[in-house]
């Protein structure tokens, strides 16, 4: 009895000194735009952090960002770019996507600073749309801005309650006729995913700003899929802007200290081609954002 006693002990000395720093979880509520986690470290752990990402692209950002931001590991960056708690810790990640895959990272370390092995908790939010014919409606909003601050025209893209996702664009009338785009073109263009947009995928009403020019012929396109992953019909619709007496002059107290030019794939061009957001940057400090198809 003796001796078995003294095995156990030495067992459960083994046991607690290879205990290891962890963090349990429990996902409290998840929405079409939110996801709720309380995180509670064991009595191992001297910190952790926390980070979300879109399911699948953790590594691709550790591949972008470690070199130049020198990170070493998935751990440093996630302990770079996370939210930081000692103790039990909820929290809710707002203005997500419906019907998105995430993937939370966790790392946690002990007292010493050694990293324990990472957590990843999938969650997906919940999603919109129904399973009928999704449909788009368009209508043209205001234009204006002037020649020292550009021009902009608001576009006013509306999804039925079947649609679950939306995707839309203006092109110059020209452009859509030319050899470059067309139907099969622009309906490829519409149905792909630009992962690096952050206007791409849209969720209800989307009240967009496009950069346009006066007295100008444009076609305003937009296209939905369903809660089943079917898309609708295209919806489209040609108007021509104002012309240079029909402008609604805005901003003219500021003034512009910059403005930057960026595509899809969040690489910074040196003037519009293609999709492009541009943001321009004023002195007092505001900045604007709008979308142009060139």
């Amino acid at each position: 009895m003796k001796q078995l006693l003294l095995v156990l002990a030495a067992l459960l000395t083994s046991v607690c000194m290879n205990a290891q720093p962890s963090v349990d979880y429990t996902v409290d509520e998840v929405g079409t735009d939110f996801i709720t986690i309380t995180f509670s470290p064991n009595s191992e752990a001297a910190g952790y952090a926390i980070c979300l990402f879109e399911a699948g692209t953790a590594e691709q950002q550790f591949a972008m960002f470690g070199p130049w931001m020198g990170f070493q590991t998935m751990a440093d960056m996630i302990k770079a770019w996370g939210i930081t708690k000692t103790e039990t810790y909820q929290h809710t990640w707002t203005d997500q996507s419906p019907g998105k895959d995430y993937e939370i990272y966790v790392q946690c370390w002990d007292a010493d600073g050694v990293d324990a092995d990472m957590i990843i908790i999938p969650v997906t939010t919940a999603n919109i749309g129904g399973t009928g014919e999704a449909v788009m409606s368009i209508e043209i909003g205001e234009f204006g801005g002037n020649e020292d601050y550009g021009y902009y025209q608001f576009v006013i893209y509306t999804p039925n309650e079947e649609v679950a996702v939306h995707h839309d664009i203006i092109i110059l009338k020209s452009a859509y006729e030319s050899e470059d785009w067309g139907m099969e073109n622009l309906l490829n263009y519409l149905k792909q995913d630009n992962p690096y947009d952050p206007y791409w995928d849209q969720y209800g009403v989307d009240e967009a700003q496009w950069n346009a020019e006066p007295d100008t012929w444009y076609i305003a396109f937009s296209i939905g899929k369903n809660a089943l992953g079917e898309w609708g019909p295209l919806a489209s619709l040609e108007f021509k802007t104002p012309g240079m007496t029909g402008i609604n002059e805005a901003a003219v107290d500021k003034q512009v200290a910059g403005v930057r030019y960026y595509n899809i794939a969040g690489q910074e061009m040196t003037e519009a081609n293609g999709l492009t957001i541009v943001v321009t940057t004023y002195t007092d400090g505001t900045t604007s954002t709008t979308k142009v198809m060139k």
